[in-house]
């Protein structure tokens, strides 16, 4: 019994450091017009490309190796994964994208544009413009659900949350939330939604059919963005006035623990070894990484000026 559990320990362990070893990492640094590609084998940037406009969020598309990079001043980036090098762009006149993501199949993209209140649609492959939604004021974080039925819109200036219907494109709910929600999370199973609500100092948690309040919790200072680990045990929240990621126990409902990290950390994301979570940290121009086994933090990694990485900024290799 004991040879089988120390050969299937070894093979986890041989899992964990293949994930690592072929992932990589793309941190937005918005203060210089660059990104930075961090290998995660490494923990080190190994590479910085220019991407002008500002860029802030992050979206990645392992099925069509493209990483999108949305951009302040409007726009998208779009950077091959294999070249790690910018190979077109989506220009969106008189727009700020902010908030970036793509389904799980891989063929769509969606754009949040700060200043009309809207979510541009997008065909991955052809880069086509399919569709522009309503959606509330300053529209930022989106999430999609795993089975790409819902995205779901944080709203900040209106303090809500709208779950569009990936099926018909309408809005099937708008909720009220906390006070200028900006990230989401959302569980593989999709039972939880989570939204980091800036000017409340909490986290609302909302379950799907719909979009029905269940749980606040009371953070850190100014929480700006979420990511989900340890099969959605855990959430961790980066609090921007308070250098601190929170965690929050996701069946409790609570904060159980408090992570000191660099100063203003904004954007997180976790590795896809479901353990590492990465944060980036705006005036340090560094990313965090945290072992979310224990809570503590195992390296800090230096990146641009401005790191911001808003969104899931993970690949593979």
């Amino acid at each position: 019994m004991t040879s089988i559990f120390a050969a299937l320990t070894f093979l986890a362990l041989l899992f964990n450091q293949s994930v690592q070893a072929e992932s990589y990492a793309f941190i937005t640094n918005q203060l210089e017009d660059t990104v930075s590609v961090i290998d995660t084998a490494k923990l080190q940037a190994i590479k910085t490309i220019n991407v002008n406009g500002k860029p802030v969020g992050v979206a990645v598309n392992d099925v069509q190796k493209q990483i999108f990079i949305s951009k302040g001043e409007g726009g998208v980036a779009v950077i091959d994964r294999q070249s790690l090098a910018v190979v077109d762009d989506i220009i969106l006149k008189d727009a700020a994208s902010v908030g970036i993501t793509v389904n799980h199949q891989g063929n769509r993209l969606f754009v949040a544009d700060w200043y009309e209140n809207t979510v541009d649609v997008f065909d991955t492959r052809t880069l086509e413009k399919l569709r522009t939604l309503k959606v509330g004021k300053s529209p930022s974080g989106m999430a999609v659900s795993a089975d790409d039925r819902w995205l779901y819109v944080a709203n900040r200036m209106d303090d809500t949350i709208s779950q569009i219907d990936l099926k018909t494109l309408r809005t099937r709910n708008t909720t009220k939330v906390g006070l200028h929600p900006f990230g989401i999370a959302v569980t593989a199973s999709g039972d939880k939604i989570f939204t980091a609500n800036v000017e409340s100092d909490d986290v609302t948690v909302l379950e799907p059919g719909h979009l029905k309040r269940v749980a606040n919790i009371k953070i850190g200072a100014r929480p700006y963005a979420a990511a989900l680990a340890q099969n959605d045990k855990f959430l961790f929240v980066t609090n921007q006035d308070d250098n601190t990621v929170s965690v929050i126990d996701t069946d409790a409902f609570k904060q159980i623990a408090l992570i000191e990290v660099g100063e203003n950390p904004e954007g997180i994301s976790t590795h896809p070894d479901d353990r590492h979570v990465y944060v980036s940290n705006w005036f340090d121009g560094s990313v965090t990484v945290i072992d979310s086994i224990g809570f503590k933090v195992v390296k800090t990694i230096k990146t641009g000026d401005g790191s911001r990485g808003f969104g899931k900024f993970f690949t593979q290799q």
